[in-house]
């Protein structure tokens, strides 16, 4: 089997640990400054904004790794669609290409409508191992991309990326 097919079965079982928390009790609530949403903060990470991007990045400057929160939008009349959308407009930006893809999970939880998509990626930058994870509720459409340039820095941060989608939430403004 190859490699990148090894490190995609991986990330698939950290998608049973999303799926079985997704309905589960909240944790507390690391509320960020403007942001567009409350989630639990993961411990140790630095926070940023850039344009409508909320970035959370590792304090170790070597590890190769960021979740990124992307502003919310409007939640169109078709979720599945729309997360479609999104994730390859996402890879066409980011010149993303050669996919070895996890079958897409989606389904619907007590927080709303979900999706969630794991791959490894060839790009102008090297590999990248990738979850697209998106949440309908409440007629806004949140999504979540938490990316590493090995699978290594995936595979143990990829727990800590799912908690921050499990806690999710946008803010009414």
């Amino acid at each position: 089997m190859h490699r990148r097919q090894i490190q995609i079965l991986r990330q698939t079982a950290w998608l049973a640990v999303l799926l079985s928390v997704l309905g589960g009790p909240l944790t507390a609530w690391a509320q960020a400054g403007a942001s567009a949403y409350r989630y639990a903060a993961p411990s140790g990470w630095t926070r940023s904004i850039e344009a409508d991007i909320e970035a959370l990045t590792p304090a170790d400057p070597q590890t190769q790794a960021q979740i990124m929160l992307l502003a919310p939008k409007p939640l169109a009349a078709d979720f599945d669609a729309q997360f479609a959308s999104e994730r390859a407009s996402l890879e066409s930006f980011w010149g993303l290409r050669s996919p070895q893809a996890a079958p897409l999970q989606r389904g619907q939880s007590s927080k709303g409508q979900y999706a969630a998509h794991f791959a490894s990626y060839d790009s102008d930058g090297g590999e990248r191992y990738m979850s697209f994870l998106a949440l309908g509720n409440g007629g806004s459409f949140a999504m979540v991309v938490f990316v590493a340039a090995g699978a290594e820095t995936f595979n143990r941060l990829a727990p800590v990326a799912t908690e921050a989608f499990r806690t999710l939430e946008v803010n009414r403004r």
